[in-house]
Parts: structure tokens; C-alpha cells; sequence
């Protein structure tokens, strides 16, 4: 994820599972996003990091969110910035196999995404970089070339600009991988991001004092969670154990949303077709509990560790 625009699919996928609950480019709360980056972007739908993207693998479809809509989120939940909570980058030389450095580019995109939201422009650059040397390490960095480069320099005082180019990076690593028959790295991607995603919303703050809008949140990555299974599902048992035991780890996470309900009801989109932006005006309700809430943040707290040490 560069700093904003780079690796697409690692970013994209960062945020597929801490929002999945939206679609195209709307937020949350069914409203379009709308900032500098997505004017700068407008011209090319494709390159906007606050939309939606749709990945084939094996054929299927699945959406993928923005990791700006996840930050978004954590952003309007009005808490205080934590660089504490986020995984270290001084981590990022001990990540030496494959599987762990793809996992943990989307776990410093998600990352990435969450400081940005914050102006935190120094821990910005500090992340864009280990996401750099890992999608180097993956066989990724032609994402990053010489013109990517520049434009990162030349606007290393923007927020807006970094994550606008960390975006694009992410999007242009999308299509390399999942064209080059390493899908099973860009699953992983998605994985890491979904899973960080996932624990920030779960551990920005102690379950008692999330309110009813945190859970709702919470609840709508059932769905998501789903598709990321069906996602890595066709390499279980070909990829390598740790991969089964992550496939494994996220079922069980899958299990405790088994019993969440989510009750959804349609509206028409509208769409703005000089804008080329689409809000989403359907609403969902989630019926969750305190101690479904408890369980999830527990469940991924464990497979975060797993990922990151």
C-alpha cells in the first residue's frame, strides 16, 4: 500500500474485511465519500481508493473494499490515536517466508489506512516503506516504478496524495498476482488486512465501552468474513500447514458469526454519472451481543498474534 496508492490488491484487500458491510463508494453510513483523492481520481474510477473493487479468482467474484472506507470508520468512532495498538514495523525483517510477508502487507496496509485517517504523516512513511520492502521481497516492487517513485517524493508532505498513490500501488499489485498463478499471495493479502482490520475495530477500545454503532460494524463483516473463507478455501491443503491453520482459525471465527443475524433492508442506489460515484442507501441491522463482540475480539486477537510475530 504505498503510502496510499500502491499495492492494490494488498490495500484494497487490507480493508475487504473491516468493511465490507459497504459497496461501491459509499461509507457506512450511506453516504459517498468525497476528499481531495477522490476528485484527484475521478477521471479513472479504477484508481480511486475509496471504491470498491471486484476480484475474480477461480472464476468468482468478490468485492473488495477500499482501505479508506475501513479508516473511515475508525476515524468516526471519535477515539484517540494509538500508534501502540498498530504492529510494529521494526517487526518487518523477521517476516522471511512467503506467507508471512503477504499476510503482513495487509496487515501494515490496514495499518497504513488507519494512520493516514489520522494526518499521522511520519508513522505514514515509516509504513509505506515496510510495505514497500515486502512486496519487493514478494516479487511485486515493478508495482513501484520510477514514476510511482517520483510522485511519492514529490508529494511526501500530502496525506491525501500518499494514500491516493498507496491505492493505486495496491490495485496495480492486484492484477499481477492474481494473473501471475500467485493467488493464493493475494488471498493471503486480503487475509492479513481483513484480519487487522478487524482487530483495530475490536481493540480501539475495551468491548464495555463500544457503543451500539461499534457493534453494528463488528457485525456486518460476517459477510465479508464468508467471502474470505470461500477465498482461501481452494488452496487448503496445497498452500502449506500454516495456511490450513489460518483457514482453520478464521472458520472458527466464522462459527461465532453463525449465530449473529443481520436483516437488511433495500433501498435504490443513486448514482451520480458525471461523478461516476454510486451511494449506497441500503441499511443493515445487526443483532449482536456483548458476548458475541467479546468472542470475536478474542478470536482474532489470536490469529493477529499468529500473523504478526
Amino acid at each position: 500500500m504505498g503510502i496510499s496508492k500502491g499495492i492494490r490488491y494488498m490495500l484494497c484487500a487490507v480493508l475487504c474485511g473491516v468493511l465490507a458491510g459497504c459497496a461501491g463508494t459509499a461509507t457506512n453510513n450511506g453516504n459517498a465519500t468525497s476528499s481531495d483523492t477522490t476528485a484527484k481520481s475521478a477521471s479513472d474510477p479504477q484508481l480511486d481508493p475509496t471504491r470498491s473493487a471486484l476480484v475474480k479468482v477461480n472464476n468468482r467474484l468478490f468485492n473488495v473494499p477500499s482501505p479508506m472506507q475501513l479508516a473511515g470508520i475508525l476515524k468516526g468512532f471519535d477515539l484517540p490515536y494509538r500508534k501502540d495498538i498498530l504492529n510494529d514495523v521494526q517487526r518487518r525483517s523477521d517476516y522471511t517466508t512467503t506467507f508471512k510477508q503477504a499476510l503482513n502487507v495487509g496487515v501494515y496496509g490496514a495499518d497504513l489506512g488507519y494512520i493516514n485517517a489520522y494526518d499521522q504523516l511520519p508513522d505514514a512513511t515509516s509504513y509505506f516503506g515496510a510495505v514497500r520492502s515486502l512486496t519487493s521481497e514478494l516479487g511485486v516492487l515493478n508495482t513501484f516504478n520510477e514514476q510511482t517513485m517520483q510522485r511519492i517524493e514529490k508529494n511526501s508532505g500530502d496525506k491525501d496524495s500518499l494514500l491516493y498513490i498507496a491505492s493505486l500501488i495496491y490495485r496495480e499489485s492486484d492484477a499481477y498476482l492474481m494473473n501471475s498463478e500467485r493467488n493464493e499471495v493475494g488471498a493471503l493479502i486480503i487475509a492479513g488486512g481483513w484480519v487487522e482490520g478487524l482487530y483495530l475495530l475490536t481493540h480501539l477500545c475495551s468491548v464495555d465501552d463500544m457503543n451500539h454503532g461499534h457493534y453494528q460494524v463488528i457485525g456486518q463483516q460476517k459477510h465479508p468474513l464468508n467471502n474470505l473463507i470461500e477465498l482461501l478455501r481452494p488452496y487448503y491443503g496445497s498452500a502449506g500447514r500454516d495456511y490450513d491453520s489460518l483457514l482453520e482459525k478464521l472458520s472458527e471465527v466464522a462459527s461465532i458469526y453463525d449465530a449473529i443475524n443481520i436483516k437488511y433492508t433495500y433501498k435504490p442506489a443513486q448514482t451520480d454519472e458525471d461523478g461516476k460515484i454510486t451511494v449506497i442507501n441500503s441499511e443493515s441491522q445487526v443483532m449482536i451481543e456483548k458476548a458475541h463482540v467479546k468472542a470475536i475480539a478474542d478470536k482474532v486477537a489470536a490469529i493477529r498474534n499468529m500473523i504478526i510475530k
